[in-house]
């Protein structure tokens, strides 16, 4: 490796330095005259006055020669490159012999840098993100000239780590409230650390496609919604069909394959038109020197411009006017990289506050390890002479230094820090979420220096630090202030109109953004969240469930030995764990053996379990699309074990098993499979070897021990045997009873 001297790199770092302020000094007289420009002409002839696009225009460049024949808008985008000296770098001027396909690409980036100029224009366009992007490279930051004193404070946190009587109040506020929810997923974002791609093509893919436990990341997402609306269904009668509002993006076909996989899956079972797409643009990435990064010829290196132009683009594409329609007031913000967000009760207590208590913007959040990349929730003061501005927001890891934010623990010793970690799931107010996105169209704009590899048009690859403008949708709640004539008082933060509530953190968030490495840290991969789910299903069984079941194993023996155990289950199984609790009772899963339940009408009394057993339903819910609504039923698969022993080999440890892909060979299994609203029943047997139970549409099998060992009774029947009834209590529990029908045989 080549060892660079330090005085070289601090004279380079200065030389950079220096070339930023020059740049931004060079383009400022232009910049306060072209924000304020009004329309393609006016600029135009801005531009036209502008020394480099004099040069550029007496110049032999080819794309000199180009210029008559494009659009006024093209033209715009060719002298504002000029004005920022990167044409060269886009086409230098050696290639003086116009390439073949040079008009296409030429055609190709004007449209992509208009989409850019476009949509920022209220900074100045084209211009005014890469004017912004050398400012904050260049250490600028605003100034803040009538405030006597910023602080910023960890933030008071609503704690619904344990479900006391006021969380079940909270639990059954989010339940009632589901019908005025709509769900917002911003999926565009770039993942590159999770470097996921086709194993047959090389093609990187978006984080929506990445395959876990089984299904994409984005089936996580619909999956947990959908278990809500059912139990919604289930305790109150009525349908419900949740709007969901998708922000996409251009990169690495992102938004191509998300609509590939609602057509794939038939779009869930669900109306398409309950799904709403909007695509995000992408922007161009510049290195340290302030220069555009390139691929090829024509070819800037682009990437989505960070998640908080979701709330601009949603205004523009109209889908506040359309949540509107639907008679939707607030809205959960989920992101597409945590998929344990839903387990157990914390989106429903989340929104269950915030919907109930009529606030307009809310940050769940948790524990944050110190000096992880995770951004924090704190409580903004700023002082004035006669009054006080409160703001409870976030603040970004790269911008500690800037905020001035200490990332320290919350005592000596401790692995946590004192500011809780800003985790991108969302509480909103719709309207007041439209109104800020005019007054903050880019709201927490920063950016990020990373070193970074990509590929080059000619199959090379190129590793640098890059950055882009990047802004950050949960800095919206900057526009929420409230001023007081006198400072907050302790614990009164409360009183504010936005709020925050505090969970266990593996019940909240354990994210997939980057892949593993040996030897460097689980947090943020795919592993590390497969752990979290086993530490979550343990707690499930064990404390709630009453089931004997193992320890998790610590993570070196997990990747040596495999899991202890696994437990994996559908959400509509509850999704809440008291829920569960009524329905899996007593038993044990022996060490190594492995349940997963995909199913949600399960009653299972005293299982033990050596070995693996997989219960798979086809019709998990039963759901009718009638027009643009979304009906539930009760037809759907159903499952009774009742002391049933299970004796298999189970798992093959030698085999190369992928656990958090739910890629798993089998030495032997006991599989139940429902077709639609198929049922089994099992009582005091003992399902031994490689077993593959599979029961019709309309048909029950019962498993009884007879005289020669076990017996499968296969009738048909007419209509469900028994549901579970469920009923809210006087003290906000949800309380299952097991309902037999009369059932008729055919």
């Amino acid at each position: 490796m080549k060892k660079i001297p330090l005085t070289s790199f601090f004279r380079r770092e200065r030389d950079s330095r220096t070339a930023l302020k020059a740049s931004i000094g060079r383009l400022h007289p232009l910049m306060e005259e072209y924000r304020q420009a009004h329309g393609i002409d006016e600029r135009l002839a801005l531009l036209d006055a502008w020394p480099d696009v004099k040069n550029f225009l007496q110049s032999s460049h080819p794309l000199v020669s180009r210029l008559p024949q494009l659009s006024p808008a093209g033209a715009l985008i060719v002298k504002s490159l000029a004005v920022l000296q990167q044409v060269d770098r886009l086409l230098p001027r050696s290639y003086f012999n116009w390439p073949v396909d040079a008009d296409k690409r030429l055609q190709v980036l004007i449209d992509q840098l208009t989409s850019v100029d476009k949509f920022y224009h209220e900074i100045g366009g084209l211009l005014g993100y890469h004017w912004m992007m050398l400012k904050f490279l260049g250490g600028e930051r605003p100034s803040e000239t009538e405030v006597e004193s910023v602080t910023y404070s960890p933030a008071q946190g609503i704690d619904i780590q344990q479900e006391t009587p006021a969380v079940r109040e909270m639990i059954v506020w989010g339940l009632r409230h589901l019908p005025q929810m709509a769900e917002i997923y911003p999926l565009g974002g770039a993942a590159d650390r999770l470097r996921f791609q086709d194993e047959k093509t090389g093609v990187p893919l978006p984080a929506a496609k990445l395959p876990f436990l089984g299904k994409t990341l984005f089936e996580h997402l619909i999956a947990d919604l959908e278990a809500r609306e059912y139990l919604y269904y289930q305790l109150f009668g009525q349908p419900i069909c949740t709007p969901i509002a998708v922000m996409t993006s251009p990169e690495k076909d992102n938004h191509s394959h998300v609509l590939t996989i609602c057509e794939e899956k038939q779009w869930f079972g669900r109306p398409k038109e309950s799904f709403r797409f909007f695509c995000q643009p992408l922007v161009p990435t510049v290195n340290e020197e302030g220069q555009w990064c390139c691929v090829g010829l024509l070819k800037p290196l682009l990437k989505p411009g960070g998640h908080g132009v979701i709330w601009k683009i949603a205004r523009d594409e109209g889908i506040f006017t359309w949540l509107r329609e639907k008679s939707r007031t607030k809205a959960l913000v989920r992101q597409i990289n945590n998929p344990i967000a839903g387990t157990d009760y914390g989106l429903l207590a989340f929104a269950g506050w915030g919907c109930h208590k009529d606030k307009i913007f809310g940050f769940a959040s948790c524990d944050r390890q110190v000096k992880s990349s995770e951004g924090v929730n704190v409580l903004c003061e700023r002082k004035y002479k006669a009054q006080a501005e409160y703001a409870l927001t976030n603040i970004e890891y790269c911008d500690f230094k800037k905020y001035g934010i200490v990332d320290e623990p919350t005592a000596p010793g401790s692995p946590y820090s004192k500011f809780t970690s800003n985790t991108n799931i969302l509480f909103a107010d719709l309207c007041a979420l439209e109104n800020a996105s005019v007054r903050a169209p880019m709201p927490g704009l920063l950016i990020n220096l990373k070193k970074t590899n990509y590929r080059l048009e000619n199959g090379k690859t190129k590793e640098e630090a890059i950055a882009r403008l990047e802004s950050t949708m949960q800095n919206i709640a900057d526009c929420f202030t409230e001023v007081l004539s006198v400072p907050l008082a302790e614990g009164k933060m409360g009183e504010l109109k936005t709020f925050i509530t505090f969970n266990t953190r593996r019940k909240t968030i354990s994210t997939t953004k980057r892949e593993f490495a040996l030897g460097a840290s689980l947090l943020e991969t795919s592993e590390g969240c497969f752990l979290d789910i086993l530490h979550n299903a343990r707690e499930l069984l064990s404390a709630n469930c009453n089931t004997q079941v193992p320890e998790v194993n610590d993570p070196l023996d997990f990747f040596v030995k495999g899991p202890t155990f696994i437990f994996l289950y559908h959400p509509a199984l509850g999704p809440l764990y008291s829920i569960i609790a009524q329905k899996i009772r007593g038993g044990r899963i022996g060490f190594g053996s492995e349940l997963q339940a995909d199913i949600a009408e399960l009653d299972m009394r005293d299982l033990d379990l050596e070995g693996s057993c997989v219960i798979r339903a086809d019709t998990i819910m039963e759901k009718k699309v009638e027009g643009e609504a979304l009906l539930f039923g009760d037809r759907a698969g159903r499952c009774t074990l009742h002391r049933v022993k299970i004796r298999n080999a189970g798992i093959d440890r030698e085999a190369p098993n992928v656990y958090w892909r739910n890629e798993i060979v089998r030495k032997e299994c006991c599989q139940i499979i429902l077709h639609g609203s198929a049922e089994f029943e099992a009582y005091d047997v003992v399902l031994e070897g490689d077993l593959a139970i599979e029961v019709e549409d309309g048909h029950r099998v019962i498993a009884r021990l007879g005289e020669n060992g076990v017996i499968f009774e296969d009738e048909e029947i007419a209509s469900p045997t028994w549901k579970w009834t469920h009923n809210i209590t006087d003290q906000n529990l949800i309380i299952l009873q097991r309902e037999v029908y009369a059932y008729r045989t055919l």
